[in-house]
């Protein structure tokens, strides 16, 4: 936590105040960055775990598992090469979150988008982000995941490109099982073209089962794409 806390802090020394909020992302604390110094502390950085969807590992197991994929991709391998999230979900990283999302807070974006120099970069040419169906846009007023996509491609240097449809609503992902997950979701994208070749990042804001971003990651696949990856801001415990 405290390694997490000082790159988020430490980054504000690069980044001009006009960037932020004025307020702390989770708490609304006056503050010039994502979070204040209290809310930073809350951030836990995503422990090691399955190389392929990065399914946090029980520390005490590492030294065994290290290198080995989770149970779920050794049943099935998931479309999408790896997913990586700098931090776990919970504490203000989790409110700030919910806020973006669900409280109108879309100006918590940008600084959000910091959060992704804590991750790997991806091995991509490209970044697209996983679309809110039209209905749902049209509610917000604004699609989380794409104004996490621009912050993500600044911070890897990569071209943004809206490539995904959502075809069809779909129901709350929250409180559903990684079966009922899968079904949810279940021919929910196509492409809006042909990408042959296209090595993609796909962005979103949480990674849970991994259902969704499967789920675009085929519909990008079926469009041609020859490699696929997933960043997220938060990868659920």
């Amino acid at each position: 936590m405290v390694a997490a806390a000082r790159l988020v802090l430490g980054a504000l020394g690069h980044v001009t105040a006009m960037l932020f909020p004025d307020r702390c992302g989770a708490c609304s604390e006056e503050c010039q960055g994502p979070f204040c110094e209290t809310c930073a502390e809350t951030l836990v950085e995503t422990p090691a775990g399955c190389p392929v969807c990065g399914e946090p590992a029980d520390e005490a197991l590492l030294p065994v598992l290290r290198r080995r994929r989770c149970v779920h991709c050794r049943a099935r391998a998931p479309p999408f090469a790896k997913a990586r999230a700098p931090y776990l979900h919970g504490g203000a990283l989790a409110e700030a979150i919910w806020r973006l999302k669900y409280d109108g807070c879309e100006d918590l974006a940008r600084p959000l988008g910091l959060l992704f120099d804590g991750c790997e970069a991806p091995r991509s040419r490209l970044i697209v982000p996983v679309p809110l169906h039209p209905s749902r846009l049209r509610e917000r007023g604004y699609d989380q995941a794409a104004l996490l996509a621009r912050a993500a491609a600044r911070r890897f240097a990569l071209p943004c490109r809206d490539l995904l449809v959502r075809t069809h609503p779909t129901g709350a992902q929250v409180g559903l099982d990684r079966r009922r997950r899968e079904a949810n979701v279940r021919g929910a994208f196509r492409a809006r073209r042909a990408i042959p070749g296209a090595r993609v990042c796909l962005v979103d804001d949480v990674l849970t089962t991994g259902a969704t971003a499967a789920e675009a990651a085929r519909a990008l696949l079926a469009a041609g794409a020859a490699h696929v990856e997933v960043r997220t801001l938060a990868r659920a415990p």
